[in-house]
């Protein structure tokens, strides 16, 4: 993942697998769904030559729920939330190439190809229509999709992941300078001291799978570094990513993730002086802007609604019941009608 930086794209360094992009208003809670988890199925789909592609089943049955990681991330980061909609949905995670087991390397400024290794793992699945379900940066990998093909789309759920990266740089630069995190040595010791140092810096606990997914230990769980280069992480940010919603007529939920404080940008203010905390309140203020305009935007178009929860930006791992509640809501209607679940169609026509 990423450094702590308010970004609609991500960053990459060694200090990080967190990203800050956050919004305003709360969605209800509402109790856990109950549902008993068990260890999901991981198998490997050759997507293209040389290419394989983690896919995690969670199981359940009735129609497709399909998660998309965002940068950095595996399928393995939603182990915990992913079962929550076993009890409606059959729901399969696929982790994006060079990333944790999927072999391959991301491709510089090609986002067709990353959709179309989407849409092969999604047939090799035998699914028909599909609810993709995406964070962060696979926003634009999930409109693109339902561009190429609405008719295979079921709904999309963005998870603070409905944002314009079309000018990546330009937003760069008019980001406040973000305030860094204090890291040493000693949080790369072994696995229990990168664990605290991600909920410190990210705001919120990863699961375990997820953090062994995406970082190397030894046999005494020492940490040895990053399973995905830095270098290949940057190819994600590389180039502008549009995200077309005029092109999409597929009925999509934007779950943004509300700045509502510093905490939520900056989960590490704390530790800041004076100078770090003013810096993290101007981008405190920079993330609510961005975000009020992004998700004006989304909602110009007649086919997208939008709920704001406050909380960071992975915030289906620190307000699961919320988002959760937020997408059964959305989601009741393809529950209902319990199609498309399989059978085997053609893959979106998509370039490789």
């Amino acid at each position: 993942m990423c450094a702590q930086t308010f970004s609609p794209w991500r960053s990459a360094n060694r200090a990080g697998r967190f990203a800050g992009l956050s919004v305003v208003l709360a969605c209800a809670h509402v109790p856990n769904s109950g549902v008993a988890h068990t260890a999901p199925v991981v198998r490997m789909i050759e997507v293209d030559r040389g290419v394989e592609l983690e896919t995690v089943d969670w199981g359940g049955t009735g129609p497709p729920l399909v998660f998309l990681g965002g940068s950095g991330s595996t399928a393995h980061v939603f182990d915990e939330f992913a079962p929550r909609f076993t009890d409606q949905f059959h729901v399969v995670g696929i982790t994006r190439r060079g990333f944790g087991a999927s072999s391959g390397a991301p491709p510089a400024s090609d986002l067709d190809t990353l959709v179309a290794d989407v849409a092969a793992a999604i047939d090799s699945l035998g699914f028909r229509r599909v609810v993709l379900v995406g964070h962060s940066i696979a926003g634009e990998e999930m409109t693109r999709y339902a561009e190429i093909d609405s008719a295979r789309c079921a709904g999309l759920v963005y998870l603070d992941a409905a944002y314009d990266r079309s000018d990546v740089m330009t937003i760069a630069k008019s980001q406040p300078q973000t305030p860094p995190p204090k890291i040493s040595d000693a949080d790369f010791v072994s696995f229990s001291s990168v664990r605290a140092l991600y909920v410190d810096v990210m705001g919120a606990r990863e699961p375990d799978s997820e953090i062994r997914a995406t970082a190397r230990f030894d046999s005494h769980d020492r940490y040895l570094g990053e399973v995905t280069p830095d270098s290949l992480k940057a190819r994600l940010a590389s180039g502008p990513r549009v995200a077309r919603y005029d092109r999409s007529h597929c009925r999509a939920l934007g779950i943004f993730a509300g700045a509502d404080s510093i905490a939520n940008v900056v989960p590490y203010f704390a530790e800041l002086d004076s100078a770090g905390r003013a810096q993290g309140e101007a981008l405190t203020r920079h993330v609510a802007s961005y975000v009020a305009l992004s998700r004006a935007r989304f909602l110009r178009f007649p086919q997208n609604e939008a709920v704001v929860i406050p909380g960071i930006h992975a915030i289906f791992l620190q307000r699961p019941r919320e988002v959760e509640a937020a997408m059964r809501a959305f989601l009741s209607p393809v529950a209902e009608r319990q199609s498309g679940v399989a059978g085997p169609t053609s893959s979106p026509r998509t370039p490789r």
